[in-house]
């Protein structure tokens, strides 16, 4: 088995913090869930837990301080499936571009953040997405326009317009523009 190489001074503050772990051999290679809510992880945060983890499946980020950065980051994590963004507000467009990057990603939740539909239909081409969350204030006729165009790049996955889940609290389901 190869040992994992020893923490730098700032890798072993920011264990010992934030998981009381003290050797880099305890942290484990794979992680099913990060949930956060409401919470001060940041870009730094993020690059620190990308350097040990090889396999993160589902982030769930509401109302942090990260940054575009901070989703590059993400990028290390193997078999990221689920990415839940909801008000993280230091967001912006630029984060599309590392989106289309994770391969394995599914569902992309990134309502109350300044991506907008606009955004996602001049540069989202990621073919693994199922299922995106995003708010929009537009009229209906530019919301039929940008449809075209997202279902055109991403014809099987499904956009739901300001909303966070496929169904309201009664287990109602929303319903998608596509």
């Amino acid at each position: 088995m190869i040992k994992p190489p020893k923490f730098t001074k700032e890798e072993q503050k920011f264990w010992q913090r934030h998981y009381r772990i003290e050797k880099a051999d305890r942290i484990p290679a794979e992680w099913y869930r990060f949930h956060s809510a409401d919470s001060d992880c940041d870009d730094e945060f993020f690059y620190f837990l990308s350097l040990r983890l090889l396999s993160l499946e589902n982030i769930y980020l509401k109302d942090s301080q990260i940054t575009d950065l901070g989703v590059k980051y993400m990028l290390n994590f193997k078999n990221l499936q689920s990415l839940f963004l909801r008000k993280n507000r230091f967001l912006t467009s630029e984060s599309v571009l590392y989106f289309n990057q994770m391969e394995n990603l599914k569902m992309l939740n990134i309502t109350g953040t300044a991506i907008t539909l606009a955004d996602l239909c001049e540069c989202l081409d990621n073919q693994s997405l199922r299922e995106i969350f995003i708010d929009s204030d537009e009229n209906e006729d530019e919301i039929s326009a940008k449809e075209n165009i997202l279902k055109s790049r991403i014809p099987n996955c499904k956009v739901y317009l300001n909303c966070s889940n496929p169904s309201d609290v009664f287990d109602v389901p929303n319903k998608p523009i596509y």
